[in-house]
């Protein structure tokens, strides 16, 4: 179906619409979406725990995924990909990589791009895919009351279930979606019960990340 996007140049938004319908009936509210206490870099190494083969870091900055891979030796073949040439990485763009991957790694990337570009942006990594690899992405949760706009940067917002959508309309399947909060301790733990059917009011969440894993298809 992904192939149909580039159809006269235009991106089919009705169909893509469909899926992040389905996408919403699957997580129909962001509260009864699976919710995991973790920093960024236990959930990638918890993450990355059964995963075996050649791994693309798709806006790699210091490369600490390449480090955490790293510690399991030569079970995952790391490569990274920036756009920051100050720094050491395997590519610049993502033009000029030709190989496939059995993985690919997309950390806080997406929500930097128009909706149009991340659009083409994901089928590109689709094409870079082994068929059954997976794509790991985390982006802002935009429940949170601050999470996306905090970096000026950030260009897209994505609901979970748009994103979930999106990434289901180019032909990935098994979208597991995740909200991630990095404080851990009791304390908050309690607050988020006690405090859960006011924030259900008020439409917001305390988690500030969203973690998604698909598969593409084979």
């Amino acid at each position: 179906m992904s192939d149909r996007i580039f159809q006269g140049g235009r991106i089919p938004w009705s169909d893509i619409k469909k899926k992040r319908e389905e996408m919403r009936k699957k997580y129909s509210s962001i509260f009864k979406t699976p919710l995991i206490y973790s920093t960024k870099r236990t959930l990638i190494k918890n993450t990355l725990r059964e995963f075996n083969g050649k791994l693309l870091d798709i806006g790699a900055g210091d490369r600490f995924v390449g480090e955490i891979c790293s510690d399991k030796g030569t079970i995952i073949e790391y490569k990274s990909m920036d756009a920051d040439k100050t720094r050491h990485h395997d590519y610049y763009t993502l033009e000029e990589i030709s190989e496939k991957f059995n993985g690919i790694m997309l950390l806080d990337v997406i929500e930097h791009l128009s909706l149009e570009e991340g659009v083409k942006f994901l089928h590109r990594c689709s094409e870079l895919l082994e068929s059954g690899g997976k794509i790991f992405l985390t982006v802002p949760n935009n429940f949170h009351p601050t999470a996306f706009s905090v970096d000026c940067t950030h260009i897209t917002s994505y609901r979970c279930h748009d994103l979930g959508g999106l990434l289901s309309f180019l032909g990935f399947e098994d979208v597991q979606i995740f909200r991630v909060s990095a404080k851990q301790k009791i304390k908050y733990r309690i607050f988020a019960v006690l405090f859960r059917p006011v924030m259900k009011w008020l439409d917001v969440d305390f988690a500030t990340g969203i973690f998604i894993t698909a598969k593409k298809a084979s």
